[in-house]
């Protein structure tokens, strides 16, 4: 009697397990919104839901909402520029096919080291040849012609074979110029301590920041330095890694 009660025990403590382990890896929708803590009004425009497992996520949408389909044990990391990022897992929730959350967002507060960023000649050497980057389109044209005043020299350029290879070429050697001056400015982080970086992985991280030329331009040197310091923390946190 008592070994048919041990088996009995032994077999509910192993369909308890088993149920417990399906009940994780069952599917889920989670959705939300996140918001600033100090203004719930503010616009989210690169609002980021990242699964922490799998590396992959899906952007929000600017008013914060988002909605994304995981397994019940994953836990996701909610993420915009500027902010503290939030991890969240409904591992230990009670089992429901969709779980509804409101996600507030602290402000970010890094303090840089003023006079150890990097050397001032550098980073201005640097900054006068991002504010030189970009093509002239018009001066791969014949002349610089438009469409009005001379319609078929127009059409020709804008579907021949040769005038999309020139303006390729310009667009290629542009891109190439703009990583490298990514790559001049990574060193200078990496130099200063802002953060660790292989060499090896710089054009990896460069892919993964995908920095608009525009912003390059525009932002200023503590805006940038932020920026890609963020982009860092979600880029190891995507690969595992620790920093």
């Amino acid at each position: 009697m008592t070994k048919n009660c041990g088996i009995l025990i032994l077999l509910i403590l192993v369909s308890v397990q088993y149920a417990t382990h399906a009940s994780d890896t069952l599917q889920v929708n989670v959705s939300g919104r996140a918001f600033d803590s100090e203004d719930p009004g503010k616009r989210l425009d690169d609002l980021m839901i990242i699964n922490l497992r799998t590396g992959q996520g899906i952007f929000g949408k600017a008013d914060g909402t988002f909605s994304i389909s995981i397994r019940k044990n994953d836990t996701i990391m909610i993420a915009s520029t500027g902010y503290e990022y939030k991890r969240i897992s409904v591992t230990d929730s009670v089992y429901k096919s969709h779980y509804e959350l409101k996600v507030p967002l602290l402000n970010l507060k890094i303090n840089l080291r003023e006079v150890v960023i990097f050397s001032p000649r550098d980073l201005e050497n640097i900054y006068k040849d991002i504010e030189k980057l970009g093509y002239n389109r018009r001066e791969l044209q014949i002349g610089g012609v438009d469409a009005i005043s001379s319609p078929i020299t127009f059409l020709y350029q804008e579907f021949s074979r040769l005038e999309k290879l020139k303006r390729h070429n310009a667009e290629r050697i542009n891109n190439d110029k703009r990583r490298q001056l990514l790559k001049d400015l990574m060193v200078n982080y990496v130099a200063s301590d802002i953060f660790y970086l292989d060499s090896s992985e710089f054009d990896d991280f460069i892919d993964y920041c995908d920095v608009p030329e525009a912003f390059m331009k525009q932002a200023s040197q503590y805006d940038f330095c932020v920026f890609i310091k963020r982009k860092f923390e979600l880029y190891n946190l995507t690969k595992g890694k620790k920093y």
